[in-house]
């Protein structure tokens, strides 16, 4: 099989699995006033999933690195909203960097002061590099795995004992599907993705006693985010880029594959 057709088949599986997750939950009701964490909500899919959910009267905590590009987005869902969700709370935001390990704390304090609990914790946020081994600086190495592996765990850390206090929640990471493949030229993406990976399916097991379900999706690469960090010359080379609104918006041709 060739690395095209590969990643189209793992992204179709990740996008199914987020579209059942937000399509499960629409259907049982469950998402008006349901509190829901979006990091890396300023754009692509977290920008994408946060229009799906507050579209079905979920209350949302947006959470990015970029004041003005979250009040943007906050501005948007209020005006899509129609006459019959006038009811929707306006959207909340915190901003932080989850590079900046000493900002988590008071940024799920913050979190948890917007309604006094969270329901479903999307860690989305997270960048990309891509750069043979040899040209890698170590700090560039280190870069990626904090904002991509120990960003997203400390943020879920700092808010579970919250939800193992009520016995309640849901923790979704959004990964790749280079955290089950590695692939050269991606060191240091992948090798924080695998981690995160390892991560979560600890966790989930973990968490199992308390009814928290942890789900890991891997879609494949998103457009608009990661293409702006690649050169002028490798971005127009990948052919198989998915555009986010496609990962969850696309509802018709999703449930002809179910």
């Amino acid at each position: 099989m060739r690395g095209g057709t590969l990643s189209l088949v793992l992204t179709s599986l990740g996008v199914l699995l987020l579209y059942r997750i937000l399509t499960r939950l629409r259907q049982k009701g469950s998402v008006q006033g349901v509190v829901v964490v979006i990091t890396g909500a300023s754009s692509g899919l977290g920008k994408e999933c946060a229009k799906v959910f507050h579209a079905a009267g979920a209350r949302l905590v947006l959470c990015g690195r970029d004041a003005g590009r979250l009040q943007q987005v906050v501005q948007e869902l209020t005006a899509s909203t129609s006459e019959t969700q006038k009811q929707v709370s306006s959207p909340s935001t915190v901003v932080f960097d989850l590079a900046k390990a000493d900002t988590i704390e008071k940024a799920a304090e913050e979190i948890l002061k917007c309604y006094g609990h969270v329901d479903v914790l999307i860690n989305n946020a997270g960048i990309s590099y891509r750069g043979n081994i040899l040209d890698t600086h170590i700090s560039v190495q280190r870069e990626v795995m904090e904002t991509n592996y120990f960003g997203p765990i400390s943020l879920t850390q700092a808010l579970l004992p919250s939800m193992v206090h009520r016995r309640s929640g849901h923790i979704v990471v959004i990964s790749s599907v280079q955290g089950k493949i590695a692939i050269p030229y991606r060191s240091a993406y992948a090798a924080s993705k695998h981690a995160t990976q390892a991560f979560f399916d600890c966790l989930r097991a973990e968490m199992e006693q308390y009814g928290i379900p942890v789900t890991v999706i891997s879609p494949g690469t998103s457009k608009p985010t990661c293409q702006s960090m690649l050169s002028p010359e490798t971005a127009p080379n990948m052919e198989f880029w998915t555009k986010p609104r496609r990962l969850v918006r696309n509802q018709r041709m999703l449930l002809m594959l179910f």
